[in-house]
């Protein structure tokens, strides 16, 4: 009785959402034009945000995960659908994957996958500023673990789902709704059902996921990056070793100290910039924005030029922003330092982990050997933690369904520039590509830099105005691709 007392509140605060929310953060999910025939606008902002409400009040902190309730969730959402097909798939006790086949009245094309995860990753309670798994609104955006990554697009997908089901009968495809588990520790769940329930999902001729990104800006859409590709995420150990010894009699050959000299070494190094056909057109694409003159000529070289020493050049300048840095090159961060047992003890052993986020078509183990060169210390050993793993290749831009997301966000945003994008952090969209099926990632939901930033961050929030508009465009890309 508390929580549907707390739901009818937090839904009854929504509706005067229009009077408190500033209007910056409102003109940029104002469509000007006619809803689709099947969507109704209204209808679609209230569902959504329940769902995504009801989502986020259901802690699936990975570890442990315990995803299995947020699936029979979905499952009662979708109960006694006319055409549509569901299973809840335990891994293992309490761990579970979701999926919801829409079967089309007359299906003559293969079925197209849309995809999103149930797990989130865990919070440090005393940085938010709200309960996390309390959904909150206020100021116009509504505040909770998962609201953009990703049971924000989760959500949005059920509305568009039970809208299309209304229409099977204009469909030529079926649409599989999959939602996964344990995506948040490295794809546990896409991989279980690749290997054991492939079947469920096997037909279809490509897939959308998160990854790609709608920009908000100064109250417009300017932007929509659709993720082709993605870096694979390695890790590094870095193990130094050397005599231990009474803190009192300093040893030249300390290992933390040769630890700490590799460590630096690696970090100021630069791994060589490598474009490839999706990050050449993505700054193709984001040159046509750009007001600063340096950064718009640095865009404008690395779309065109092949010119070894202009590249270089100019990935100069875009390095400089963090952003760009990490779409040029594979990026090596460091996570962990380990060493010592007592303040007053020098250590035989200290460690420390390097994330890699390896660009497609580079050798993980390469830069490994490269990594052992550039720190120079006979004493420190960088390995690869695990097997390492070959990128799938690159999903085109020539597919009905990135023709579909590229039609939809001319529709709704027609000042936007639409471009392929490479995702500097991992999906499940990788194990996919890597089994044929060219795959797609958008974060659906219009949002502005500062609130992407907060993925995986403190205070994680959506604009409640976005769900709507995030809706609409899975609903308009399904339509599309499902029924042409």
């Amino acid at each position: 009785m508390r929580r549907n007392a707390f739901l009818a509140r937090l839904l009854l605060s929504t509706a005067s959402l229009s009077a408190s929310t500033p209007l910056a953060a409102q003109s940029a999910y104002e469509l000007t034009v006619p809803s689709p025939a099947g969507f109704d606008r209204t209808q679609a902002q209230s569902n959504t945000q329940t769902y995504l409400v009801k989502l986020i009040g259901i802690d699936t902190q990975n570890p442990p995960g315990n995803e299995l309730r947020a699936a029979k969730y979905l499952e009662s959402v979708l109960s006694g659908v006319s055409g549509i097909e569901m299973q809840v798939i335990e891994m293992t006790p309490g761990r579970a994957n979701f999926i919801a086949h829409l079967h089309a009245s007359h299906p003559s094309k293969k079925a197209v996958l849309i995809m999103a995860h149930l797990d989130v990753v865990g919070v440090d309670l005393k940085k938010w500023q709200t309960p996390p798994f309390e959904p909150t609104v206020r100021d116009g955006y509504l505040y909770g673990r998962g609201a953009i990554d990703d049971k924000g697009m989760l959500a949005a997908s059920m509305t568009a789902l039970l809208c299309l089901a209304k229409q099977r009968d204009s469909l030529d495809r079926d649409i599989i709704l999959l939602a996964t588990a344990a995506e948040e520790s490295g794809g546990e769940g896409i991989r279980w059902i690749l290997e054991h329930e492939f079947s469920r999902i096997e037909g279809a001729e490509f897939a959308l996921n998160e990854g790609g990104r709608i920009r908000a800006e100064n109250g417009r859409i300017p932007l929509v990056n659709i993720q082709t590709t993605e870096k694979i995420p390695c890790n590094i150990l870095v193990t130094a070793s050397g005599p231990s010894g009474h803190a009192s009699i300093p040893l030249p050959d300390n290992a933390l100290a040769a630890l700490a000299r590799a460590v630096v070494k690696v970090h100021e190094w630069k791994t060589p910039v490598r474009l490839n056909e999706t990050t050449r057109s993505y700054f193709s694409g984001l040159a046509r924005l750009e007001r600063d003159p340096a950064m718009k000529r640095a865009m404008e070289t690395l779309a065109s030029s092949r010119d070894s020493s202009a590249i270089d050049r100019a990935a100069d300048v875009l390095s400089l922003e963090p952003r760009y840095n990490a779409l040029l090159r594979t990026g090596v961060s460091l996570t962990l330092l380990n060493g010592g047992i007592r303040s007053n003890v020098i250590p035989s052993q200290g460690t420390a982990n390097l994330n890699v986020r390896v660009l497609p078509g580079e050798d993980i183990r390469e830069v490994v050997t490269e990594m052992n060169r550039v720190a120079g210390e006979s004493r420190v050993i960088f390995s690869l933690v695990g097997e390492s793993h070959s990128s799938p290749p690159i999903s085109s831009t020539t597919t009905a369904l990135y023709g579909a997301l590229a039609e939809a966000a001319g529709v709704m945003a027609p000042e936007a520039v639409v471009t392929p994008t490479m995702s500097t952090g991992g999906t499940d969209g990788a194990a996919l590509r890597a089994k044929g099926i060219p795959t797609y990632g958008i974060l659906p939901l219009p949002m502005a830099v500062e609130d992407e930033l907060r993925m995986h961050g403190d205070n994680e929030r959506v604009p409640v105005a976005a769900l709507v508009w995030g809706a609409e465009y899975l609903y308009r890309v399904l339509f599309i691709v499902a029924s042409r």
